[in-house]
């Protein structure tokens, strides 16, 4: 098979699954870490980061969401979420460098704007 071709469907695999997550909550979607990136190895899971509007503690957040195996999310309040670029927290430059999958809240130019300015004070 060639490599090329692999990779591509290592990659639509990664999507699809991370879509079936982002259609499973409401907020605002992210697929970020190295399937956004592209540097992505077959082992590699897939990060997918939810910005939602939670009130319960982070490791209360998405008990009843039915994760697919090899599929991490993090969940973020609004507020962290923003906390996160403002001050080029690591999660940042995956903001900067994913891929939306849903803005039910509006708010993923804004988080990628912010996100962005990190990655160029980085380089």
């Amino acid at each position: 098979m060639d490599v090329l071709k692999w990779r591509e469907g290592l990659r639509r695999r990664a999507y699809e699954l991370a879509r079936l997550v982002a259609s499973s909550v409401s907020g605002t979607v992210f697929l970020v870490g190295s399937y956004a990136r592209g540097d992505f190895a077959e082992d590699s899971d897939i990060d997918v980061l939810v910005v939602g509007r939670f009130s319960e503690p982070p490791h209360k957040r998405l008990l009843d969401l039915r994760t697919p195996p090899g599929v991490e999310v993090i969940a973020l309040t609004l507020e962290e979420a923003f906390k996160a670029v403002e001050r080029c927290y690591p999660i940042a430059r995956d903001v900067a460098l994913g891929v939306v999958l849903r803005d039910d809240l509006g708010i993923a130019e804004r988080l990628i704007s912010t996100a962005a300015r990190c990655v160029s004070r980085s380089q």
